[in-house]
Parts: C-alpha cells; structure tokens; sequence
C-alpha cells in the first residue's frame, strides 16, 4: 500500500496547508493549499474534499484558483465560516511585482498581499468570478505588512464576526523584523474594521503565520505557526506553537499569559487549523511536512489525524478523533504495514521500540525517537534545499508513560499519556517489523 489509509491526502500532487475546515450542513469540509500540475510548491489553488466522518474522503475537486487581478499569483491560506447558510471562504490574495523569468509559478520577487473572500450557496460550487476584496494591500506607513500579511481566520461570537491576520512589522529599536498578530471585526462578514494587534518582543520570530484564536470552555486559546524561531540548522525552522492566553472581545486585546510552546513535538507538523465538530468538540488537524513526494510519487503532503483539543489542569492535550479512533475495533498478535497499526504499550526508562528502522526510547524521563533510517537524505520543501531533523523529544514527563502509536503509510503519530505530548513524523521506506526490548505489556489493532 503507498497510500495511507485513514491520513488525508491530496489525490494527486502538491498539498500544504489545511484551510476553510468547516462542519456544514451536514458534513465536513476540508480545502486545502493545492498545486495542481506537479509535487513541488507552486501558484496555490484550494483543493476541496467532504466527509460525513473524517474518515472517508470524496474529492470535490478545485475550489479556488487565481481568476483576478489582486489574486493572479495564488489563492493563499484562509478560512470558511456559515452565514445565513450560506458557506462565505476567506484567503489571502496574492500578486507577484515581478514575474520569475524561469518559471512563473514562484516568486520572482516581492509577493503583494491582500485579503479576499468567495460566498457559495451550497459549499459546493464556487463561482470564481465572484471573489472581492475586502483588505487591501496595507501601505508602508500602516499597522500591517504589505508583502506578509496572510491567513485571515474568521469566527463569531454573539453577534461579531472577528478575523486574525498573521503579519509582521519593523522594531525599529533593533532594526529587526518582528511578528505580530492583527485583529479585525464585522457586523456581516463582508466589511472588516482594524481593531487591535498582538506583539511580544521576548517571542524571537519574524513573521507569525496562520494565527487561530479559539475558545474551550471559558479559556482562549491561541494557535500559530511563527516563522525562524529555530536556528540550529538541523531542523526545520519555523513550526506550529499553541499556548493559553486571554481575549477580550470588546477591546479585541489578545494577553498571552503563557509561554508558546510546540503543538507537536515531532516538529513536522506545521499551518494547523481547528473547527467545532458536530458535537461541538473542538478539533485541530495539521500539515505535516513532506521533503519529498510520496514513494509512489504521485503526491506530496498529508495531514495529522483530526485531534480533539482539550485543557486539563490549565494543560493543553490532544486526542486522536473518536471517528478515527473507532477505527482500530480489532486487535491483533502480527505486527503489519498493509494496514494502518495502533500500538499502545507502557514504557518506561530503559524501554526501546524499533518500528521498521522508527526508533522510539526512553530516557531522562523523556520520549526520544529517530527516524534517521527511515527518511531521506536530500530534502527539499517549497523548491529549496531544506534542513529537517530526524531525532526529537518530548520535554520532562511528570507521571509514568503511556504511548498510542498509530502507524499508517509514511506516517507515525505518538499520543504520549494520552496526549499530554505528541510526536508525529513523516517517514520513508518503513520495513515491516516490530522489535521491542524493556517491555512487558504491549497491544495492537488493526483499523477496520
């Protein structure tokens, strides 16, 4: 099997971030960074599929694609949200100033960014003439950046639509380029108003992508995805970070009370976007980062298992979704990789696992993993040479370890006590086998 079973995909070719995630009537959908015509990066267009259960997939085709002006150059990340029952989907529009000679498809130079949205009456059918403006390119002197200023994730609460916008600006005090994060709202969600912005000198970034502000019970949490935040040249430098912070809907004021810390400690994953399920859980799927195309070379990229976010004890955890995990009813002696593989063992210090060349072990009361055997030499993502780690680890654990491995085509994900911590990772050339040492007492299932 060269495809996985139960991770989304892209039918065929290029796919990056998840956009426009939406429960609507009735069924789940999921657009999605697209480049229709190869496996590497290129100008972006929305892919589109629905589900009825975030297990089985129907491909709808292309959703968005560069028709104007102000958006020639690619439909870039966004969101959807329900007005009226109408589906109203919102992105980042973007123009290149000069063309690149060699190929048009990437930048030539600077990209021109503004915000744009396209209302469907059914979800379905996208008239792409239709698109309009709604912020335009800011200007040098104005609060937001006119070449990165990207993402708009829209939601309402009582009777305000609000929008968060990554962007970045200037500290002129040491010269530097800092991310930043603008707040907008509406009365109808046609017509936006500037409101607020979030800054933190003590956060090292240059430019905070896709930004989700949310809420779980009575507590905001905030998602992003904050570029150049590490330099040690073996990993990727920008990754997905979440943390619990404060929101004031009247002032639009976002107070982040705590440290941002990685949303996965895999540090694949990137560009996460949630939504309310159809039991209003609240649900985040990512983008886990591919170097290369598949092994079948047919597609480049996947996302994560849609997680239910929860907080316990003022923590961040992270369940694999109840319609996935129904999946894996059967269990099984014979370790396989014709199928998608649940794995769910207590380890502790000393335990060692070997998943077809994945190694996972633990020490200093942490889960290490390395997949150095099962991954690729040369990396590129985006069209560039590209530094990607292969050994990772959680922080500290403070009571026992439990993990859930699940084990799909090219893919393994680490729920650490039960999503306390989670490892996910892109792999290459798994074998079909499992050794294990310094354990007692380990069980596994098959998905249906």
């Amino acid at each position: 099997m060269t495809r996985p079973k139960l991770h989304f995909t892209p039918t065929k070719n290029w796919m990056n971030d998840p956009n426009g995630f939406i429960y609507y009537k009735g069924e789940y959908h999921l657009f999605y960074q697209h480049f229709p015509y190869d496996t590497k990066w290129g100008t972006m267009h929305w892919g589109h599929k629905i589900s009825k259960d975030l297990v089985h997939w129907e491909d709808k085709g292309i959703a968005l694609y560069p028709s104007k002006d102000f958006d020639r150059n690619g439909c870039f990340s966004g969101s959807a949200i329900e007005i009226d029952g109408k589906m109203y989907l919102y992105y980042t529009a973007i123009a290149y100033d000069q063309l690149n000679p060699d190929n048009i498809h990437v930048t030539g130079n600077k990209i021109i960014a503004s915000q744009a949205m396209l209302i469907s009456d059914d979800g379905i059918h996208f008239d792409n003439d239709k698109k309009q403006m709604i912020i335009p390119v800011f200007q040098e002197d104005q609060i937001g950046h006119p070449n990165n200023t990207r993402d708009p994730k829209v939601w309402k609460e009582k009777d305000t639509y609000y929008m968060v916008l990554g962007s970045q600006y200037e500290d002129k005090s040491v010269h530097e380029m800092r991310g930043e994060i603008l707040v907008y709202t509406s009365h109808d969600g046609v017509c936006w108003d500037y409101q607020n912005r979030l800054i933190n000198t003590d956060f090292d970034s240059n430019m905070w992508e896709c930004p989700d502000l949310f809420k779980i019970g009575d507590q905001y949490v905030l998602i992003m995805s904050p570029e150049n935040t590490i330099k040690d040249g073996t990993n990727y430098p920008s990754h997905a970070m979440i943390s619990l912070v404060g929101f004031n809907p009247d002032t639009c004021e976002i107070t982040m009370n705590n440290d941002m810390y990685f949303l996965d400690y895999g540090l694949d994953v990137y560009a996460p976007q949630t939504t309310l399920d159809k039991d209003h859980r609240r649900v985040v799927i990512n983008w886990l980062r591919m170097p290369c195309p598949s092994e079948d070379l047919e597609w480049n990229g996947v996302y994560t298992f849609p997680r239910v976010v929860t907080i316990k004890n003022n923590r961040i955890y992270f369940s694999v979704h109840p319609e996935i995990e129904k999946q894996f009813s059967q269990s099984v002696s014979q370790f396989t990789l014709t199928n998608a593989m649940k794995i769910s063992v207590d380890v502790k210090e000393g335990s060692r696992l070997d998943i077809g060349g994945y190694k996972i072990w633990i020490e200093d009361q942490k889960v290490h993993i390395d997949r150095q055997d099962v991954f690729v030499r040369e990396a590129k993502l985006f069209n560039n040479d590209t530094k990607v780690g292969t050994k990772f680890s959680t922080p500290t654990l403070q009571d026992g370890c439990h993990l859930d491995i699940y084990v799909d085509t090219q893919v393994i994900e680490i729920y650490v006590n039960y999503g306390e911590y989670v490892l996910s990772n892109v792999v290459y050339g798994m074998k079909e086998y499992l050794k294990y040492e310094n354990i007692t007492d380990l069980v596994m299932f098959e998905a249906k």
